[in-house]
């Protein structure tokens, strides 16, 4: 992953609440063919604002007793964690992790990984998964929501998790559910690559009536027959509009990202006003990351010492007073991101992944996402956003 110093959360304070609420689950959305209606496998799952943390906290639970854990939710990352044991306290709201309700995932040795900076051990192991808390009452439509993460999660007895070390959780860290689906091959498991979720939405708007949430989208029974079928089925026409932000896989394939992010490359950004960069430049194209696990925005050493002299010459009040990011979907359409004066840190390198990158790379977290719905079609590569 990029050495990416993210606006995260530095700590949490009263994020589980006492039971999760699941809306929406029955499998609505369809696709309209001339010859069949496939019903799409969906689950929503609420999530939680946390204002002292500016992060949105979703809950799962882990081990045969199915113990409860709270998580930002993470598109810019790729697993499922729990905290280490020694974190079992009263003063520590995560959750608590307890060893003997799980195994070791087998042939999967402990790892040294690196999340915003911080450095540590994660231990891989195997157990229970759901999104579904033991004995709630506040659930609604239970048997349907069960039914829902079967067929999302037909592994969900054995799902592969990370045990990271207090180490990883100091400073702005913390624990996350990651949402990235593919990653190189060496890489552990991903907890969206052991499903059989083909798309996400994360649902942000601030509107009477929506309640944030996270809804997972799998692929209709009808079409699990053959690879082939499933290949030719179009999960975005039942998820969204036509017209869509197409994903990159460069920063993967050309400069050895071995986390393929939902990235894609802006047209250009502009600051109070004034075009910063832009991909017809000279100077290369603008990758840009989406991740809800980011609270500001992070961009490459030049942009910003670039921005910071150019606030300088024109005497600006805010350095990064107003920021827009546009985008061109795939009809030419333009869509643009903004936000007002997010906190903004360079990229430690801009080498994140060891090659030097042919253009700019910015990381654009919830300053940008919330109050809109964005979905993923992962398996397609692509992205919109609704208001």
């Amino acid at each position: 992953m990029p050495e990416v110093i993210c606006t995260r959360r530095a700590s949490i304070i009263s994020v589980l609440t006492s039971s999760a609420v699941l809306l929406n689950l029955s499998g609505t959305s369809a696709q309209e063919s001339t010859e069949k209606t496939f019903a799409t496998p969906s689950l929503t799952i609420p999530l939680h604002y946390e204002p002292k943390l500016s992060a949105y906290i979703i809950e799962y639970t882990v081990g045969e007793r199915r113990s409860k854990f709270g998580a930002i939710v993470d598109t810019g990352s790729p697993f499922l964690v729990v905290p280490r044991t020694d974190t079992c306290r009263p003063d520590y709201p995560w959750g608590c992790y307890r060893p003997e309700e799980s195994r070791e995932a087998v042939g999967l040795k402990p790892t040294r990984e690196r999340f915003d900076g911080n450095e540590g051990w994660v231990e891989w192991r195997e157990g229970l998964f759901s999104f579904l808390p033991e004995g709630s009452n506040t659930i609604i439509n239970t048997e349907l929501a069960a039914s829902s993460l079967a067929l999302l999660f037909p592994h969900s007895s054995s799902m592969t998790f990370g045990v990271i070390s207090e180490t990883l959780m100091d400073g702005p860290g913390g624990i996350f559910l990651g949402l990235v689906k593919n990653t190189d091959s060496w890489i552990r498991p991903s907890f969206l690559g052991q499903s059989q979720v083909t798309a996400f939405s994360v649902d942000l708007r601030k509107r009477d009536g929506i309640t944030p949430s996270l809804t997972l989208f799998g692929t209709p029974q009808e079409m699990m027959s053959t690879d082939s079928t499933k290949a030719s089925y179009n999960y975005s026409a039942s998820l969204g509009p036509s017209d869509y932000i197409p994903l990159t896989t460069e920063l993967n394939k050309r400069y050895g990202d071995p986390t393929i992010h939902y990235v894609a490359v802006a047209s250009s950004i502009k600051v109070n006003g004034f075009t910063l960069a832009s991909s017809s430049r000279k100077d290369g194209r603008l990758f840009v990351i989406f991740d809800t696990g980011c609270s500001g925005m992070t961009i490459s050493p030049d942009l910003f010492d670039d921005q910071y002299s150019l606030a300088r010459s024109q005497r600006a009040k805010n350095v990064w007073d107003t920021v827009e990011v546009e985008f061109k979907t795939n009809s030419g359409e333009t869509v643009t991101l903004n936000a007002k004066r997010p906190i903004t840190t360079p990229l430690i390198s801009d080498r994140p992944w060891g090659k030097k990158l042919d253009g700019h790379l910015i990381v654009l977290g919830l300053a940008f996402l919330d109050n809109l719905k964005m979905t993923i079609d992962a398996d397609n590569s692509k992205i919109w956003f609704t208001e």
